[in-house]
């Protein structure tokens, strides 16, 4: 986690720097943040595993995964335009009951993403631009009540990366403000899980899960 949010701000740095003797540094640019909302349709290893970790005691847990297959968010992103090119920091978050495989109840979980994203918007500057790119997320998934051993039911958070392919359209209102519908497919491995009794272990066998987004954004550009 600590890698990539320092090379997040060195290339942060490097985007918005203004250098005054070569071209780059005469490109247009503007700035803008969004909000939008998130239907995401989610399918991989959960359905089909589950994850053991040995605790301080020598006592086994399984952490058994969320299946349900259908998740609603919100997307937030701020980020600048260098011409036809953007470079977007996004964070979505998302809290809901699901269902836990080969557990009798639903139990609440808490998903959230933070990434940077980098696209090329074709046709700029017209009002109307189509972008695609790609992005980089750190990602965390915690569930309660979902990993089980002889001591009863613990909440369990499992913690990985993503990488993304990104597409979207940009549809600008007026000079300022616009639309920005966007889909995102995510391809997640999580490589560490986490207990109250195990503590932060390291998984032999990642977890593969594949996330599928389409939003609405709304903008403002400056």
């Amino acid at each position: 986690m600590r890698k990539f949010l320092l090379a997040m701000a060195l290339l942060c740095s490097a985007i918005w720097a203004q250098p005054s003797e070569s071209d780059f540094g005469q490109w247009p640019r503007s700035y803008f943040a969004s909000l939008g909302f998130n239907v995401i349709a989610t399918r991989g290893d959960f359905a089909e595993r589950n994850v053991r970790l040995k605790d301080k005691d020598g006592l086994i847990e399984t952490i058994n995964f969320p299946i349900t297959k259908v998740l609603m968010s919100p997307d937030y992103n701020i980020g600048v335009n260098i011409r036809e090119f953007t470079l977007a920091v996004s964070f979505q978050y998302w809290s809901m009951m699901g269902t836990i495989k080969e557990l009798p109840t639903e139990e609440k979980m808490r998903y959230w993403r933070f990434g940077i994203e980098f696209t090329y918007n074709f046709f700029y500057p017209e009002p109307f631009q189509v972008g695609v790119g790609l992005g980089y997320s750190y990602t965390s998934l915690s569930v309660q009540n979902n990993a089980t051993s002889i001591r009863g039911f613990a909440d369990s958070d499992l913690m990985g990366s993503a990488l993304a392919l990104v597409t979207n359209m940009k549809y600008f209102l007026t000079d300022n403000i616009g639309l920005c519908p966007s889909l995102r497919i995510y391809e997640n491995w999580f490589t560490a899980a986490h207990t109250k009794e195990a503590g932060t272990q390291d998984l032999k066998s990642y977890v593969w899960q594949t996330y599928i987004a389409v939003s609405i954004n709304a903008f403002v550009q400056f």
